[in-house]
């Protein structure tokens, strides 16, 4: 059934489509998760199906240079909205190819306003930032930098434990509330990661992992790890853990031969999970609520009566959480301050662009990047935005991009190789 035409079109200057192509378009991208060939073929369907009136179904490449402009003024415009309000950054390091490595800042309100975790829509891509090498002094260049473009310092930085990053926003004098999960997942590893029990079990783990993966017990196998930051996902084989062990009884004799060892570790799995169950049941509350003075006062009370008398491990984490809260506590400036303490927003954007990205590795970093303001202000559920396309698209300029381009990114690694090989 055609419903026919609706829309009212406006028409964008030096442009040939008239605006909701590019809504249209640009949101089918951005919510389908879909690629820019597909989208035309989406726009193609609905426009038959549904009589939309759209003359002209734009291809891949235009889709493509619309959401990199809406990026591109997205980007710009950020640090005129901040200039009058008291603003939080988020900074983190994206490793990619080669000698690509992405330095990725967002800012958001300072104070905590509702009772959930950061949404992409809560935030605005303040700087993207892309070099070979990154040191203290090279971050000190782009809070400097983005210090200026807003006209004043965010009232407090949230990273992760990363060294280089942490002594820049010392070098700045940057207040940096450090990343809940990142922080306290690093606590428990400095109790638990030298310790012969842990090692042995997690030996195993990977030993099981390899060797029967083509076998018929492979079914069974442990969830599969973080390389980098362990214990910040431990709590899924815990779980695993204690599932094998119940069901041990109904192993049969390869099975039960092949993870013998969960059974050897009890002791130390029942240990781990009484702290992660706590300090997740905390995580999901910071997250959701934030520190305040009242909070943090929470916080610890809650490890204080979960985590006393199971041992000197245990006391020592505990001690250990403890003392980071309370350091933290000392960071808010009145009683009335709510601040944000998680990073995982960042880590969220981060996935967002490598799932979207090219395929091929070699093409690095590209003004492809600029779809990340977009992510951010279109959030995650799909609805229609209240972006003005018209005004973005007729704001900038193709030239904006190349400019972009040649002063925030690197070589692209695809032609770097194409010329080497030629030569």
């Amino acid at each position: 059934m055609r419903v026919g035409k609706i829309i009212e079109l406006k028409k964008i200057t030096r442009h040939s489509y008239p605006d909701f192509t590019v809504k249209l378009a640009v949101e089918l991208y951005i919510y389908s998760h879909c690629g820019f060939e597909k989208v035309s073929g989406l726009i193609k369907y609905l426009n038959e199906l549904l009589g939309l009136g759209i003359e002209r179904i734009p291809c891949a490449n235009t889709i493509e240079n619309w959401v990199k402009k809406t990026g591109y003024s997205l980007y710009h415009q950020t640090p005129e909205e901040l200039s009058e309000k008291e603003y939080a950054t988020i900074m983190d390091e994206s490793m990619m190819l080669g000698s690509e490595k992405m330095i990725l800042s967002l800012a958001v309100e300072a104070e905590k306003s509702n009772h959930q975790a950061l949404q992409h829509k809560d935030v605005k891509v303040l700087d993207i930032s892309v070099a070979g090498k990154w040191n203290s002094s090279t971050i000190s260049g782009i809070l400097k930098e983005t210090t200026n473009r807003v006209g004043h310092k965010p009232l407090y930085v949230i990273s992760d434990n990363d060294t280089k990053l942490s002594k820049s926003f010392r070098e700045q004098g940057y207040n940096q509330i450090r990343d809940i999960g990142h922080t306290m997942a690093r606590l428990i590893e400095q109790v638990y990661g030298k310790e012969e029990d842990f090692k042995s079990y997690t030996k195993q783990l990977s030993e099981v992992k390899v060797r029967e993966v083509m076998r018929p017990c492979s079914y069974l196998l442990p969830p599969r790890q973080r390389a980098i930051a362990r214990f910040m996902n431990l709590s899924p084989i815990l779980k695993w853990s204690k599932q094998i062990n119940h069901n041990f009884s109904q192993l049969n004799e390869e099975e039960a031969k092949n993870f013998m060892f969960v059974k050897e570790h009890l002791a130390l799995i029942e240990e781990l999970e009484r702290i992660f169950n706590c300090v997740n049941s905390i995580l999901e509350q910071a997250k959701n609520q934030g520190f305040s003075k009242k909070n943090i006062n929470h916080y610890i009370h809650e490890l204080q009566n979960n985590l006393s008398h199971y041992g000197t491990r245990v006391e020592q984490v505990k001690t250990s959480l403890c003392n980071y809260l309370k350091e933290e506590k000392e960071k808010l400036q009145t009683l009335k301050n709510t601040w944000h303490c998680s990073s995982d927003i960042i880590e969220s954007l981060f996935g967002e662009y490598k799932f979207r990205k090219a395929r091929n590795p070699l093409h690095g970093i590209t003004t492809y990047v600029l779809v990340l303001p977009v992510i951010a202000a279109m959030g995650h559920l799909p609805e229609s935005s209240n972006l003005d396309f018209k005004g973005k698209l007729e704001s900038v300029f193709m030239s904006n991009l190349t400019q972009w381009k040649e002063n925030k990114l690197t070589e692209n690694l695809t032609i770097k190789r194409r010329s080497k090989l030629a030569s």
